[in-house]
């Protein structure tokens, strides 16, 4: 009942305060660390503050990660922070791949090529490569998509392209783990159809536009549900020359 109580608590009212304070909060005792880092908290949180006139702008350059205020859609270039990386690699390395509910989902491709679900008010972060060789994530073949499903449990999409062989796996949030997804069959996946490193979201399904380079007919997009974890095939329309010739007068 007490734990039920502070999580109500939490949820209705330390969620309006502003990040800063709530992560001082969490060094308070091993309940409010708990409750005040829940996947819950966080998405409740996030709509609260997305309410504000008040946000913040992360930019990645080679030498620095800079955080900004954004005010009424304008950055504030006097409000600029250096935060660091928790993980100790250059810079130049990192490549931001999608973010959602305040996380980032940042690629190290260096040698081994990592995949990092990175919160940077905390700077906390999670390294979801694991040791296997076939695992590791590769920007130039592989794609990802981040996204919310009905339980509220934050997921990431992971598309591995091996020898013309893609494998969708899917991380849980919740649960710490992968699983593995059948994508569609009798698609061709050759090396000259080009992958987009990252989805992108829009009601319910993520895109993946995936042109091919040779032959621009064979292009197409693939499409997750991300309800029900299944994918289908979208062609792309075909783009006609309507521009005529200007004749003088």
């Amino acid at each position: 009942m007490q734990r039920l109580e502070f999580e109500m608590f939490a949820n209705e009212i330390l969620s309006r305060l502003p990040t800063k304070c709530v992560a001082r909060l969490r060094c308070v005792s091993k309940l409010w660390r708990y409750e005040l880092s829940s996947h819950l908290f966080a998405i409740i949180h996030y709509h609260r503050m997305a309410n504000n006139p008040y946000r913040k702008l992360i930019t990645l350059t080679k030498s620095s990660i800079d955080l900004h205020n954004l005010i009424s859609g304008k950055v504030d270039i006097s409000s600029r922070k250096i935060i660091s990386f928790p993980v100790d690699t250059c810079l130049s390395n990192l490549t931001i791949l999608a973010s959602e509910y305040g996380l980032l989902l940042i690629s190290i491709h260096w040698l081994p090529n990592e995949l990092i679900l990175w919160n940077p008010t905390t700077n906390q972060f999670l390294n979801l490569c694991d040791k296997k060789p076939r695992n590791f994530f590769d920007l130039r073949e592989d794609a990802v998509g981040i996204y919310i499903d009905s339980s509220n449990d934050l997921k990431i999409l992971l598309l591995q392209r091996r020898m013309d062989d893609v494998v969708p796996r899917v991380y849980s949030r919740n649960t710490c783990q992968w699983k593995t997804l059948t994508l569609l069959k009798g698609t061709d996946y050759d090396s000259s159809l080009y992958w987009l490193s990252s989805g992108t979201l829009c009601n319910n399904v993520l895109y993946f536009p995936s042109p091919h380079y040779w032959t621009p007919a064979k292009s197409y997009t693939i499409a997750f549900d991300v309800d029900s974890e299944t994918f289908s095939k979208v062609s792309i329309p075909q783009s006609t020359d309507v521009i005529g010739r200007q004749t003088n007068p």
